[in-house]
């Protein structure tokens, strides 16, 4: 790749406990597999090994695909190690393996789907129905203190004796072991708390711990860390930035990572070269970095470090729905000129909403089956298998078997009782074989696929649960007054956040990590609680919707387009000066 920094050689030899602060495309993804190539290349322990987390899928296969790059022929990651993310390392060995203790039956916890879910309860109060909490008990969870959170504030209803029904309820769900996603970090806080045998046996089988992406940590993940780090690990590392940190919606917490920096137990140290972007992005880049204020803007020493285009600023008068058009013909005409070839692997155009306007469709789904099985035919098109298989498996389970609630311990199991579990597995692909693709409309969609599951039917002993038919749960809204022709609208476009045809087009957080040649943040509103010419002219810093457009103004190597809306009345120059940036109008 290129010739190692000091930095990156010092974070190389480092052990113990340790913080790694990497600038954007400072190859902190390269440099974390090159020490954990450099631990494999050494492992001479059968049962305990190495585990590499990160906050996302994306992220940790990145990881594991770069150390396969830089792998000797022979070497390979797998067993005693672990490459994954941080949720699936906590589920996996912390939440699966010992969440029966949490409960005063043993059993083994289901990680629960949030709305296929319900269990009868009739201690329901009528505020209860009013607030919509009985509709809505996913977003209620508990955190690392034993204190119940609707999202992410207490709840406040009056508890007679036994506490509000809302409590009562989660408490049942608990013993019964069903388990969201959203509170697996506060229990397994739990467990490793009442337990610390666990931590110690979490750190004995892996006494390296890597963690990227540390900066999207929560308070409850990084609790664990803490506890397992205590317990005996040997080294445990924190790679990040946190300035990129934009996933405040799953309880990320940068603040942590900021408190490690400072903590004279941990040793830190920096990446500050930065082998992506020109030195022209990252001058006029730093003005909107927290950690980068009063500093000088981080050192450019990539191929494309003396790329002379000057980051544009392109204002445009019209409504965004009339121009937006406009915006793309001129930030291709940039690219031309620049020379970058317009391909989905060089271009990139970003915004902080959904990447089509008209699939925001509330009620959209007439049940959660359908909604589950679109999603299975998304992934299985233009996602992975896997996750295809897991939700038209849970879908199916669920229409056809019994409720996901009454599950005794797995999917698995509880089939095996009644057939072979490989007979129901070739059901499963049966129908997801079947799943109609999803580049036609909706409506068509949903024809087809009652079509496939009528068909499904006939050739099994199976019906659906509950007397229902397939037209009962089978079916969208009839008609939507804010997008009459909402079923003309291919079902791809209802889950997509990233579409790739001549350019790439993504929400933020859907280009987080990766690289282009050329990248336009489109900033859509002129006023509101998003990103606006106001808001990055003068917004705080450590806010994160100032670091989702760090985030999206990071990506590119040589070319960087912000378009705005050109507030003529309000000073708009404060973090755009004319000498870091070039002003064009629309």
């Amino acid at each position: 790749m290129y010739e190692l920094t000091n930095e990156q050689k010092d974070f190389l030899k480092a052990e113990g406990n340790v913080i790694l602060c990497a600038c954007p495309g400072s190859g902190k993804t390269y440099v974390v597999a090159k020490k954990l190539l450099q631990y494999i290349q050494r492992w001479n322990r059968s049962h305990q090994g190495i585990a590499v987390l990160s906050f996302t899928n994306v992220a940790s296969n990145e990881i594991e695909k770069q150390t396969k790059e830089l792998m000797p022929d022979g070497f390979k990651i797998d067993y005693p190690h672990f490459v994954g993310t941080i949720d699936s390392f906590i589920n996996k060995y912390i939440l699966l393996r010992f969440g029966y203790l949490l409960m005063p039956t043993p059993r083994r916890p289901t990680i629960a789907i949030k709305d296929l879910f319900s269990v009868p309860f009739r201690f329901w109060r009528n505020e209860c129905h009013r607030n919509r909490c009985i509709d809505n008990i996913h977003e209620f969870r508990w955190d690392m203190n034993g204190t119940l959170l609707r999202n992410k504030e207490p709840v406040k209803c009056i508890g007679r004796s036994y506490g509000p029904p809302c409590y009562q309820y989660k408490k049942m769900l608990l013993q019964k072991g069903f388990i969201f996603q959203s509170e697996v970090s506060g229990l397994s806080y739990w467990l490793l708390r009442d337990h610390p045998e666990i931590a110690k046996a979490v750190a004995a089988r892996f006494p390296i711990i890597i963690l990227d992406e540390a900066q999207d940590t929560s308070i409850e993940q990084m609790a664990i860390l803490d506890l397992i780090n205590n317990s005996g690990t040997e080294s445990m590392f924190l790679v990040g930035d946190p300035d990129q940190s934009i996933y405040e919606w799953r309880n990320a917490t940068p603040e942590c990572f900021i408190e490690k920096m400072s903590n004279r137990d941990w040793t830190t140290l920096p990446l500050t070269k930065n082998f992506r972007s020109s030195q022209l992005i990252c001058n006029a880049t730093q003005a909107f970095a927290y950690t980068l204020e009063g500093k000088s803007p981080s050192k450019a020493g990539g191929l494309y470090a003396s790329y002379s285009q000057k980051p544009i600023l392109l204002l445009y008068e019209e409504n965004i729905t009339d121009c937006k058009s406009k915006l793309i013909d001129k930030f291709l005409a940039f690219c031309e000129k620049n020379k970058i070839s317009n391909e989905p692997c060089n271009i990139a155009i970003v915004t902080r909403s959904k990447i089509h306007d008209d699939t925001d469709i509330s009620g959209l789904w007439k049940s959660k089956e359908v909604e589950i099985f679109a999603q299975a035919a998304y992934e299985w098109f233009e996602g992975t298998i896997k996750k295809a298989y897991e939700l038209c498996e849970r879908a199916l389970f669920n229409l056809i078997v019994k409720e996901l609630r009454d599950i005794n311990v797995s999917i698995e199991s509880d089939i095996e009782e009644s057939m072979p579990y490989e007979s129901w597995r070739y059901i499963v692909i049966n129908v997801l074989t079947k799943l109609p693709n999803v580049n036609q409309p909706i409506e068509m969609w949903i024809a087809q696929i009652k079509n496939v599951l009528e068909s499904v039917l006939a050739e099994t002993d199976f019906s659906i649960t509950g007397g229902r038919t397939v037209n009962d749960v089978i079916k969208i809204k009839s008609r939507d007054q804010s997008v009459p022709h909402f079923k003309n609208i291919p079902l791809r476009k209802y889950f997509e956040v990233k579409n790739q045809s001549h350019y790439t087009l993504s929400s933020i957080h859907g280009v987080k990590g990766e690289t282009y040649n050329a990248v336009m943040l489109i900033v859509e509103s002129r006023t509101g609680q998003t990103l606006t010419p106001t808001f990055l002219n003068a917004g705080d810093l450590n806010r994160e919707l100032m670091r989702i457009a760090y985030v999206a103004m990071t990506r590119p190597r040589k070319l960087l387009v912000v378009a705005m809306p050109n507030i003529k009345s309000r000073k708009v120059h404060k973090r755009f000066p004319p000498d870091n940036w070039d002003y064009e109008n629309i």
